[in-house]
C-alpha cells in the first residue's frame, strides 16, 4: 500500500462560532488545536499545497498555516452560518481550485470534530475506493448502538419492543445483524460524482469501519472529556493519527 496520496484535495472545515463548545476548532486538546490534528493527518499522506482549510476567522487561518496547512481563501459569511451545508462548502472549494487549474480526482473531507482517526485508516480508504472503480465515495461508520431490534416507534405499550425481546432471548446476539452509522470521520469521493450528485452518499458509497475508539465525534462538553481521556490514557495512541 503507498505510504502517500498525490490526486486528493484534503478539505479541513474549521468555521469560528461554535455553541456547544466554544471556540471548539481551535480549542487545544491534549495540548493541541482541535482542527490541527486532521490537519497533521492529512499531511502525513499529501503534501501542504494539497491540504486546504476551509474558514471564516483570521485567526483561524492563522492557526491552521502555523499547523502546515494552506489557506487558499477566506470562508464567505453566508457559507459560515449554522444552516450552510457541508455540500455548499466542498463546492465553493472545489470551484476555487478549477479556477486556478487544478482538479485532482478525489475530494477528500476532514471535519475537526472527529480528531482521533488514524492515518493508516485514511490510506486504507483511499485505496478501496480507487480499487472499486464502479464506488463514488467512501465514508466512516461505526457499529450501530444499540442494535434497531431494540428500538420501536413511540406509542402507549412497548408492544412491538417486548415481541423483539422475546424473540432475542431465543436466537441469541450472534444472529445479530451487524448495522453500521456514520461516524463522521471522513468523506473521500470522486472529484466527478459530487460534482454531479452535490453529495457524498449515493447508491454507489462504500462504507469504511473504522475502529471503536476512533469513532469518537466531538459535539458536546463530554464528548470532549471523552477524548481527553482517550489520549491521555493512550487508548488511543496519538502518534497512530499523524
Amino acid at each position: 500500500m503507498p505510504e502517500k496520496i498525490e490526486n486528493i484535495l484534503w478539505l479541513i472545515p474549521a468555521r469560528a462560532g461554535s455553541k456547544s463548545v466554544p471556540g471548539k476548532n481551535i480549542k487545544p486538546l491534549n495540548g493541541m488545536p482541535l482542527m490541527t490534528y486532521r490537519i497533521k493527518t492529512a499531511l502525513a499522506l499529501s503534501p501542504a499545497e494539497k491540504v486546504w482549510c476551509s474558514t471564516d476567522d483570521k485567526d483561524y487561518a492563522e492557526i491552521a498555516k502555523k499547523a502546515g496547512a494552506t489557506i487558499p481563501f477566506m470562508r464567505p459569511a453566508e457559507l459560515a452560518t449554522d444552516t450552510a451545508s457541508s455540500a455548499d462548502v466542498v463546492l465553493h472549494a472545489m470551484d476555487h481550485a478549477e479556477k486556478g487549474g487544478w482538479k485532482p480526482d478525489f475530494l477528500g473531507l476532514l471535519e475537526p470534530t472527529s480528531p482521533l482517526v488514524f492515518k493508516t485508516d485514511l490510506l486504507q480508504a483511499c485505496q478501496r475506493l480507487q480499487e472499486d472503480p464502479q464506488a463514488s465515495a467512501i465514508v466512516a461508520v461505526r457499529e450501530a448502538r444499540p442494535n434497531t431490534i431494540f428500538i420501536q416507534d413511540e406509542t402507549q405499550y412497548m408492544d412491538e419492543l417486548a415481541q423483539r425481546l422475546e424473540n432475542r432471548a431465543k436466537m441469541g446476539r450472534q444472529a445479530f445483524k451487524r448495522q453500521i452509522t456514520p461516524s463522521g470521520g471522513f468523506y473521500i469521493t470522486r472529484w466527478d460524482a459530487f460534482r454531479e450528485k452535490k453529495t457524498f452518499y449515493t447508491a454507489a458509497t462504500l462504507p469504511y469501519l473504522l475502529p471503536e475508539p476512533c469513532t469518537l465525534e466531538i459535539d458536546d462538553p463530554i464528548d470532549w472529556q471523552f477524548a481527553e481521556f482517550l489520549l491521555e490514557k493512550e487508548i488511543v495512541d496519538p502518534k497512530k493519527i499523524f
